[in-house]
């Protein structure tokens, strides 16, 4: 795929590009060295970067982590998706996501999961993911749900 076609390129980034927009889209109420996450630092966690004329639009990361209260000890998390405003609704976050399901396919994994925020819910669900559960609230992030993608 042609990087200045504005079609979305997506390769493997480090964990210190990732926080860079984690802070920006994500949580600009802390600085990106405090945005470290469980998993980021592990062997077979994917930081998948979508990258427009050579400059990183969007973000994704997977690691291995069993879902809350135990349910699906061997699935995946999906953490920190985000794309910049001005790319969304351009494929950048489906390109992100295929190369998730793709990682951990090869990992052997099945199973795909995410704290959603409520305002994602719609592109989620579009990628195949559903809702469990009742919504809950991530202070001060907002309105979430769990969701969940077999693969």
């Amino acid at each position: 795929m042609s990087a200045t076609s504005g079609t979305p390129v997506v390769r493997a980034i480090t964990p210190q590009q990732v926080r860079t927009l984690r802070h920006a889209v994500l949580r600009p109420f802390e600085p990106p060295e405090k945005i470290v996450y469980h998993g980021d630092e592990a062997a077979d966690t994917l930081h998948a970067g979508a990258f427009l004329d050579e400059r990183l639009v969007g973000i994704a990361s997977v690691c291995r982590e069993p879902m809350p209260q135990g349910r699906e000890p061997e699935g995946w998390r999906l953490r920190g998706m985000a794309t910049l405003p001005e790319v969304r609704g351009r494929g950048f976050g489906r390109a992100l996501l295929e190369a998730c399901f793709a990682h951990i396919s090869a990992h052997g994994g099945q199973l795909l999961w995410c704290n959603a925020r409520v305002v994602a819910l719609g592109f989620y669900a579009h990628l195949g993911f559903v809702a469990e559960g009742e919504q809950f609230e991530i202070v001060p992030i907002g309105p979430h749900f769990v969701m969940t993608r077999r693969l």
